[in-house]
C-alpha cells in the first residue's frame, strides 16, 4: 500500500535549530530529503533569535520578544514550537522535529497518520524506545508518574484545531496555570487547558539513542553523548555514515564544518572526517574513536574511584578487615611451653 500523500501542496516541517545546531540541522535535512518524494517546505526555528525561517523562500517570522522571559527557565528554543500553528494561520498540518536527528523514511509516512480527530499525535514517554542511561537519568520521573507525557519533540499537528493563541499560551505560564513540566512534555494541563486531545504516535518516529529494523526516527537527545561531540554514542556509527554522506554530495560544505569546530560545536574527530580523503576514513576513524572511548571509560572508572566517600568506606572495611584478621591469629597463636 502506497501512503504518500496525494496532494499538490508541500509538507510542512518546522525544524527546532540554532546556529550552534547548524551541522547536525544539515544532516538532518539531507535523511529528510534522502528518502522524501513529495515536496516539503522547510521551516528552520532560530531557537536563539525566537524566529522562523522558510528555506525556500527566505521569508522570516518572528516571535514576539517581550514573551519569553516572562517564563522562567523557558528559552526560545523550548517555546517556539508552539507558535507554529500561530505561523500556519491556524489552517493544514506541521510537523516539528528537533534538529539533532536523523530521518531513515519517507516524512510523508508521519504527514499521512491518522490524528483521528486529535489535536496533536507524539509518542508516548511510558512506550518510548530508549538507551538505558538516558532512561534512567532524565525520564524516571515521567515515567514513574500516574500521568501520561509525550514527547515533544517529534510531533504532528492539526493546525486549526491547535487553536490556542502563543501570547495566551505565556499567559497561563506566567500566571503558574500551566508548568514548563506540562508544556514540554505535554502534561494534563496542558491537554486541559489548550483543549488538546493528543493520538499516539509509534515510538518508532522518535527513538532515542537506538537504532534498530524499526527506526523511522533516531533522535540523538542525550546531550552527554550526541557524535558529533562525543566518541562513545551507542548509535553514532549511524549519524557519521549521514555526515559524510552529506559531505561527499556537498550538501553540507568545509567552510561550515571548519566553522562548527572552531566555535566547539563539533568535536576535531568529526571535523577531520568531514575533511580527509574517503580512502583513509575508516581506518583513521576507528582508531581514534577507540581509543577516545578507551579514554572516557578511563575517566569515568577514574572519577568514581577517587571520590573521597569511597576511600573512606575502603578504608574502614579494610582496616576493619586487618583487625579481625589480626584478633583471629592472636586467638590461634599456640601458647609457648614451659
Amino acid at each position: 500500500m502506497d501512503n504518500r500523500p496525494n496532494i499538490s501542496a508541500p509538507i510542512n516541517i518546522f525544524i527546532g535549530s540554532s546556529p550552534q545546531n547548524i551541522i547536525e540541522e544539515k544532516v538532518f535535512r539531507y535523511t529528510l530529503q534522502k528518502y522524501t518524494t513529495s515536496p516539503i517546505e522547510i521551516y528552520i526555528i532560530n531557537g536563539k533569535a525566537g524566529s522562523v525561517k522558510n528555506i525556500n523562500t527566505g521569508e522570516i517570522k518572528e516571535l514576539p520578544n517581550h514573551l519569553i522571559p516572562r517564563v522562567k527557565g523557558a528559552t526560545a528554543f523550548s517555546l517556539a514550537r508552539w507558535a507554529i500553528p500561530q505561523w500556519c494561520g491556524h489552517q493544514g498540518k506541521a510537523i516539528y522535529c528537533d534538529s539533532d536527528q536523523i530521518m531513515l523514511t519517507d516524512i510523508s509516512e508521519l504527514w499521512n497518520y491518522n490524528l483521528s480527530g486529535s489535536t496533536l499525535a507524539a509518542v508516548p514517554i511510558k512506550k518510548a524506545t530508549c538507551f538505558k542511561h538516558y532512561r534512567d537519568n532524565f525520564l524516571k520521573f515521567y515515567l514513574g508518574s500516574d500521568d501520561d507525557f509525550y514527547l515533544a519533540s517529534v510531533m504532528l499537528f492539526d493546525c486549526e484545531k491547535a487553536s490556542w493563541n502563543f501570547e495566551s499560551l505565556i499567559d497561563l505560564m506566567d500566571e503558574g496555570t500551566l508548568s514548563l513540566s506540562d508544556l514540554m512534555y505535554l502534561g494534563k494541563d496542558f491537554r486541559k487547558y489548550l483543549k488538546s486531545d493528543i493520538s499516539e504516535l509509534p515510538n518508532e518516529w522518535n527513538h532515542l539513542d537506538v537504532f534498530n529494523a524499526d527506526s523511522k526516527i533516531i533522535h540523538f537527545t542525550d546531550l552527554t553523548s550526541q557524535p558529533w561531540l562525543f566518541h562513545h554514542s551507542p548509535v553514532s556509527s549511524v549519524w557519521e555514515n549521514f555526515f559524510l554522506e552529506s559531505v561527499d554530495q556537498n550538501f553540507l560544505s568545509k567552510e561550515e564544518i571548519v566553522e562548527a569546530c572552531a566555535n566547539r560545536w563539533i568535536s576535531r574527530r568529526i571535523k577531520a572526517l568531514g575533511l580527509m580523503s574517503k580512502k583513509f576514513r575508516r581506518p583513521i576513524n576507528g582508531v581514534w574513536k577507540n581509543w577516545n572511548i578507551f579514554g572516557f571509560l578511563f575517566l569515568r572508572f577514574w572519577r568514581h574511584f577517587i571520590k573521597f566517600d569511597f576511600w573512606k568506606r575502603q578504608g574502614g572495611k579494610l582496616k576493619s578487615s586487618i583487625f579481625s584478621k589480626f584478633r583471629y591469629a592472636s586467638h590461634r597463636m599456640p601458647r609457648e611451653k614451659t
